[in-house]
């Protein structure tokens, strides 16, 4: 479990609830303060009004064009490179090319909670030390 003495924040994009629940759960117990998102939208409002550590995004909330563009808006507001964008799909990254493509995490579901951890902090680490 990675916890720090500061919580990082998240928005979570996320149209399952219980699979909401879930995640929730998982990135506050790895020193996240998580903010589930009612709706895309909701989630890039939250994403303009305060900067965040984090965004985990379910790409079947709309169609394939719909998920570009919102990754595309996040990326444009995202005010720094170590916020990765992770996208969960239960369509490989083959069949989500273009999405997978403009992810920095891309994971297929079912998901492991360990890699989806391990995804998260490996990437932020990866950042930090400029891989």
């Amino acid at each position: 479990m990675q916890t720090s003495l500061f919580k990082k924040s998240a928005v979570l994009i996320e149209k399952n609830p219980l699979h909401c629940m879930l995640y929730q759960d998982v990135l506050d117990a790895n020193g996240f303060d998580v903010y589930a998102a009612k709706s895309a939208m909701d989630g890039l409002i939250k994403i303009k009004e305060t900067q965040q550590d984090l965004v985990v995004i379910n790409t079947e909330i709309a169609e394939e064009s719909f998920v570009e563009k919102l990754i595309s808006k996040i990326k444009a507001e995202r005010s720094s490179n170590f916020m990765p964008i992770v996208g969960l799909s239960v369509y490989d990254s083959e069949c989500k090319k273009n999405i997978a493509n403009a992810l920095d995490i891309f994971l297929t579901k079912p998901i492991s909670i360990d890699k989806l951890v391990q995804s998260i902090f490996a990437y932020i680490e990866s950042r930090v030390n400029g891989s």
